[in-house]
């Protein structure tokens, strides 16, 4: 098989093209026997006020180690932040085009 159908093989099977190879996604238990989907070689923890996922990252021979930290009890969700940002984006704008 030559370069380009493994390429090709890799993205039908995963649905990433690109340079990296993806992690296998486990089901893993914390330190306080809960279970979360994450990453093989990855390291699980969870506190009073956080959740922790610690792995190990390889780009270009270099390896970087990623911490994850999570609240446990969240105030806002990623889709309720970035709501905000563009809605700040959007006032902007329009305080720009009056001032025009």
């Amino acid at each position: 098989m030559d370069r380009e159908q493994k390429i090709g093989q890799h993205y039908l099977e995963t649905g990433v093209l690109g340079a990296y190879e993806t992690a296998d996604i486990i089901w893993q238990s914390d330190s306080e026997g809960a279970s979360h989907r994450t990453f093989t070689g990855s390291f699980v923890y969870t506190d009073e006020s956080s959740h922790t996922v610690e792995r190990d990252m390889v780009v270009e021979d270099r390896v970087f180690r990623v911490h994850s930290v999570f609240p446990v009890k969240s105030t806002s969700t990623p889709t309720k932040k970035m709501l905000s940002v563009i809605e700040n984006d959007l006032e902007k704008a329009l305080d720009n085009a009056r001032f025009q």
